[in-house]
């Protein structure tokens, strides 16, 4: 045995604890960042809802004052004095009763959504849920069709619409917007591929059709997508300008947007029947929005690429 053996070992010594340390700063710190940073995210979505809400209360009050007032050196938010002569100049002693602009934008507008859900749907379902042959590539084509420019078309059909005698009727604003229509198609298609395909084979076995499958399975699923595209396209009609401008002539056949223009001339404007006008055709979108809201943002998260 040497004499590194017969050694005592070494005692070793226990480790000291930590001494505390003080971190009330930092947690301070953290508890004021914790609160800051929701307070500020939310004063600048108020200012920006402000900023965004801004023009729509000044029509509206607008709406509601003077001529002379609208357009006052001194501008002042709340109509003094207030006064509904606007409406009443408006609704009865106008170019045209204003009535029947928002009559002609009504019937259209629900014509084009009732024929284009139906179109698009149909369409959608073929591509998302039917094999056949050639389908992708037909499906690329169509979405092809989407670089093509919509005044690139406006001479092509304006003659066609000529040759058949349809210039001066609303046919050009209903038929073309329904059958044509590749967004709609996309946008369902792409929801239409989220739906399990169990339930077409389940229903296919019970001895169920297609059709029926369309009908009672998918069509019930589909209802988000189906609000999104019908408020997408119910913004698209009511304010649509361009085409009524260009194929209709007949003052009885113009719509809101057409209508609107009356009361802006090269010479003067009539502002206070103007802001009443806008005021009124804005509050059907805001009432499709308000009541379609739940199905329309539930439509936009869940639909995406598949």
């Amino acid at each position: 045995m040497t004499v590194e053996d017969t050694r005592a070992p070494e005692r070793i010594a226990p480790p000291r604890p930590p001494l505390p340390v003080d971190d009330t700063g930092g947690e301070r710190r953290r508890r004021a960042g914790r609160i800051i940073g929701p307070t500020a995210t939310y004063v600048v979505c108020v200012i920006a809802a402000l900023v965004a809400i801004g023009p729509f209360l000044w029509m509206l009050s607008s709406s509601f004052k003077e001529p002379g007032d609208v357009i006052s050196l001194t501008p002042h938010l709340l109509p003094n004095p207030f006064t509904l002569d606007n409406y009443a100049y408006l609704i009865n002693n106008g170019v045209l009763p204003f009535i029947r602009f928002l009559g002609n934008s009504a019937y259209i507008t629900v014509l084009v959504i009732i024929g284009r859900l139906m179109v698009c749907a149909l369409g959608a379902y073929g591509f998302a849920r039917l094999q056949f042959r050639g389908r992708d590539a037909a499906f690329g084509l169509l979405l092809a069709s989407l670089m093509i420019p919509d005044m690139l078309m406006v001479l092509p059909l304006y003659s066609a619409y000529v040759k058949a005698g349809l210039i001066d009727t609303h046919f050009p604003l209903i038929i073309p917007p329904i059958v044509a229509n590749t967004f709609g198609t996309f946008l369902l298609r792409q929801f239409f591929m989220t739906i399990p395909k169990e339930y077409d084979e389940a229903a296919l076995v019970d001895g169920a059709s297609h059709f029926r499958i369309f009908v009672s399975i998918i069509l019930p699923l589909s209802k988000p997508a189906l609000a999104t595209l019908a408020v997408l396209t119910f913004v698209n009609v009511w304010n649509d300008f361009f085409g009524p401008l260009v194929y209709l002539s007949d003052v009885n056949k113009f719509t809101v947007p057409v209508g609107l223009a009356f009361f802006q001339t090269q010479d003067s404007t009539q502002y206070g029947p103007l802001m009443a006008g806008a005021t009124l055709a804005i509050i059907p979108t805001v009432l499709v929005f308000v009541f379609a809201q739940k199905y329309f943002t539930r439509g936009i998260s869940m639909t995406g690429i598949k």
